[in-house]
């Protein structure tokens, strides 16, 4: 991660250096090291093959969302760019200085599905790839809190000091197993997954307190979210929301596995209305299909036994008859 020191106190601009771009993986997220700009902590996310694999996708990102308190809203105005290494002029760059996006928490990324084709990005003579390098830019213009002050804001634990502990003055958090203050609605959730799951608590060695409490509201957030929705509320948006708070919570690098197989199947719940309906009129049409391969069935099996009876009449026909030639008994046209 490259850095250029901003012109003022409001505008950074960071340049992220992609190595080895052809072996990302498809359609999968990869995001660059997390930077500070305007006392908060960012990071850029990339899909190489959004759409069908066709797209490539950038994304800025609050890294320490989880951490934020609630109402949190960051105001940003920022542009992305793809570096053109043959000729900076042909660069692709979008994103507007005057027009800022809201971030909060139920947004906080925002960038292109679709900022190129994937094909023009990879395109040998196009110069956005060389040496199988490719570099992404994201220039941040203004960044504006709201709702909360910026002093007050814990960050990201990898760009925090080892904090001093408080005691917290806030009624929507307590201390939770000695591991940090947690958000209260957040705590049942926990007790029982780590009663489940007694190798969570192993987060806490070696790490800090703001750490420890970063990954536990990150673990309560998936929880929480998984609890309180069904699988038809499972829409697009709920989909992607469920997805950004999964990739943050993956980043604790706890053993996950027992819950990712949930989190995957409900992310693939995208459009459950849709495919229940789908199923229903298969069923439907399964049910018809059935009774008209039944009454087909049944007429084959009552034109086989007119076959069968068909054929033993012939046979007994054939026993009492014997074929001749008339001509040949009377020796019709013979000398």
């Amino acid at each position: 991660m490259k850095n250029q020191e901003p012109k003022d106190l409001t505008c950074k601009k960071v340049a992220w250096t992609i190595s080895n771009f052809s072996s990302l993986k498809i359609n999968a997220p990869h995001y660059s090291e997390i930077f500070a700009v305007g006392d908060c902590a960012w990071r850029l996310l990339i899909y190489r093959g959004k759409i069908d694999g066709k797209s490539f996708a950038i994304y800025l990102e609050v890294a320490d969302a989880s951490s934020l308190r609630q109402g949190w809203s960051i105001l940003a105005a920022f542009s992305l760019t793809v570096v053109n290494q043959v000729s900076r002029t042909k660069s692709l760059t979008k994103g507007d200085a005057d027009v800022p996006d809201k971030f909060c928490a139920d947004s906080y990324s925002w960038g292109y599905k679709i900022f190129m084709p994937l094909s023009e990005l990879g395109d040998p003579t196009s110069g956005y790839i060389l040496n199988d390098k490719c570099i992404v830019e994201v220039e941040l213009f203004s960044v504006t809190f709201e709702g909360i002050e910026p002093t007050s804001r814990p960050t990201h634990p990898s760009l925090s000091k080892e904090p001093k502990d408080v005691e917290s003055k806030d009624d929507d958090v307590v201390d939770f197993k000695d591991l940090g203050k947690i958000e209260k609605k957040f705590v049942p959730l926990l007790e029982e997954v780590c009663s489940w799951h007694p190798s969570l608590m192993d987060c806490q060695k070696n790490k800090s307190r703001k750490f420890t409490e970063w990954v536990f509201t990150a673990l309560g957030r998936v929880l929480q979210f998984l609890k309180g929705k069904k699988w038809k509320d499972m829409n697009e948006e709920a989909c992607e929301k469920l997805r950004q708070v999964w990739e943050e919570l993956e980043m604790s690098r706890l053993d996950l596995s027992w819950l990712e197989p949930l989190v995957k199947s409900a992310v693939n719940m995208k459009g459950y209305d849709e495919k229940a309906e789908k199923v229903k009129k298969l069923k439907q049409n399964l049910v018809v299909v059935e009774a008209e391969l039944k009454t087909i069935k049944e007429k084959l099996a009552s034109t086989e036994q007119r076959v069968e009876m068909a054929r033993k009449e012939l046979v007994n026909a054939e026993q009492d008859f014997e074929e001749k030639d008339l001509d040949a008994k009377i020796g019709y046209g013979k000398p």
